[in-house]
């Protein structure tokens, strides 16, 4: 028998750039430039696309290699011909962000005519890669940096090179550098700028950014977790989604409503459930759709069952903290970081709740936290620990192990969990 083992499926997907510094006169960092990797394992890229190599590294590398870094450092980002054409610079800020033209790229007028424009836009180019050969006068002359590649040079080629461009208005960055004699051959030769392994080696900077399929989901989590959310939006919603009106249907017609009658029109449903309870059923199958790896799943109950939980709390006592819905919050999205494999602060950041909730979930010691650790410690089953806080609130325990059962038969429920707890 043949064993297949698969891959899990990651609510996350992982980025990886590398950053090599570049090095002015005075022994000090002047910029980095940021380079495509494929895996946290490799030391050089394999790029089989330049186009989707570049998009990469801007929409996702370039904020993970600026974190740290002295506000005015530069960062070079090689363009391939396509982007450069598509103005795609014109999304990174002009201040720090240089456009590396790579040595593929020919001077021809359409490519002319779009460098010009990003220099106009404030932008500055480099030229990539430059040996000397003629044909790239062009470049040559609107360039602000050339890079010489000067590994595999011979001393009199690096001075012939530094000389034909002593025309040009434009600064030299030796390139590849890899031993102290050509560091000072270049010095000497007035070249503004160094790189190379003889500094240092290109550094892997990895992160994560939430996986194009949870995209959607998160944005919709968004907008569900805002007080203004209108249920005629959320009834088209699911109207349009074959998968969720399926399991609208299937939810609102189980035991769990003893209904008389089969629900069976998506009208009937949403109008039965009304918009809060509509509302409530949506963020939990959304938050359950994330992961479908079953440790995951496990998470998911967990959320659900302490969000419900803290809701009823909410509806138990005479001026409750909160909102029953923003209970309700608190304790949904208790697991998120875990669930996308991202900061709670970077979960938070778009997220329309009550900055008090939000500062919770990021871990600040306030009345909301106190809270969501109530729903943490009875979850743990931690009745010393949460006995001063039940009793300062006129909370009976055994009530509240009444409801904490309650809540997590709900949570089986909208699940849809064969066994519950």
């Amino acid at each position: 028998m043949t064993l297949t083992i698969t891959e899990p499926v990651l609510p996350y997907q992982p980025i990886f750039v590398a950053r090599q510094p570049i090095f002015a006169v005075d022994d000090t960092i002047w910029g980095y430039e940021l380079l495509f990797r494929h895996s946290d394992r490799a030391s050089y890229a394999q790029v089989a696309d330049q186009v989707v190599a570049t998009a990469k590294v801007i929409a996702d590398g370039f904020s993970i290699a600026t974190v740290g870094v002295e506000q005015e450092k530069k960062f070079l980002i090689n363009f391939p011909p396509e982007l450069l054409l598509q103005q795609t610079a014109l999304s990174l800020p002009s201040d720090i962000c240089i456009v590396e033209i790579l040595e593929t790229v020919q001077p021809e007028p359409e490519i002319i005519s779009a460098c010009l424009k990003m220099k106009a836009d404030g932008y500055l180019l480099a030229l990539d890669d430059f040996v000397g050969a003629p044909g790239f006068e062009p470049f040559l002359e609107i360039a602000d940096i050339v890079k010489i590649d000067v590994i595999g040079l011979s001393p009199p080629e690096i001075i012939r090179i530094a000389q034909q461009l002593n025309r040009y208005p434009c600064r030299l960055l030796a390139e590849k550098i890899e031993d102290r004699q050509t560091y000072q051959l270049t010095r000497s030769l007035g070249f503004s700028f160094f790189q190379g392994y003889f500094f240092s080696k290109p550094e892997l900077i990895s992160g994560r950014k939430i996986s194009t399929e949870n995209i959607g989901k998160m944005q919709l989590m968004q907008e569900l977790a805002d007080e203004d959310f209108e249920v005629k939006k959320l009834a088209g919603i699911i109207a349009n989604d074959i998968s969720l009106s399926y399991r609208l249907l299937k939810h609102i017609n189980s035991s769990f409503y003893a209904l008389r009658q089969k629900i069976q029109s998506i009208t009937q449903a949403i109008t039965l459930l009304g918009g809060d309870a509509l509302r409530q059923w949506l963020a939990v199958i959304l938050l359950s759709d994330l992961d479908l790896r079953q440790r995951a799943q496990e998470q998911v109950f967990i959320a659900v069952s302490r969000g419900r939980f803290l809701e009823m709390t909410a509806k138990n006592l005479t001026v409750p903290p909160y909102q029953n819905e923003t209970m309700f919050l608190l304790g949904l999205f208790s697991n998120l970081d875990t669930l996308l494999g991202l900061s709670m602060q970077e979960i938070m950041t778009d997220m329309p709740l009550p900055l008090e909730i939000k500062n919770a979930l990021c871990g600040e010691a306030n009345q909301a936290h106190e809270w969501l650790t109530l729903a943490v410690d009875i979850d743990n089953g931690d009745w010393p620990k949460m006995e001063k806080f039940l009793a300062g609130h006129g909370l009976d325990p055994k009530k509240m192990s009444v409801i904490h059962a309650q809540a997590r038969i709900w949570a089986a429920r909208i699940l849809d969990r064969r066994h519950q707890p």
